[in-house]
């Protein structure tokens, strides 16, 4: 039986911080990639998160509208993905960080995020 060769966390998306699920889930993904590490096998534990596209949008733009009465249609694509991006790196940040006091044995060299530059060059192509 073969064991997996990497594991990915389901990223939590950038709306906030973690919750109590978010802990039972990466405790129990931690306990897998630990075993599999104990029996032998090449592990990859990545940590990151999500976009969430719909739900970041939301929160974005209520912080927007509270801050400058603004909504993303005001502010204009380039400016509100600005947003998005300062926006991430405050929860994201929150959420890498409450990830990683945990003590999950996750590969912190390699922390993604889903709104990456590569996924925006994709959905402009098409």
């Amino acid at each position: 039986m073969g064991g997996p060769e990497k594991e990915v966390v389901p990223p939590p998306n950038v709306t906030g911080a973690l919750h109590i699920g978010h802990a039972l889930t990466g405790a129990i993904e931690d306990m897998l990639v630990r075993w599999w590490r104990m029996s032998e096998y090449n592990t990859l534990w990545v940590p990151g998160v999500d976009h969430a596209g719909i739900a970041t949008q939301v929160v974005v733009e209520k912080k927007s509208m509270k801050e400058g009465n603004k909504t993303r249609h005001d502010l204009g694509r380039e400016q509100f993905v600005a947003e998005v991006y300062k926006w991430k790196e405050q929860s994201g940040g929150t959420i890498c960080n409450q990830f990683c006091r945990t003590g999950m044995s996750l590969d912190w060299s390699r922390e993604v995020y889903s709104f990456a530059e590569w996924s925006l060059s994709i959905s402009r192509s098409f």
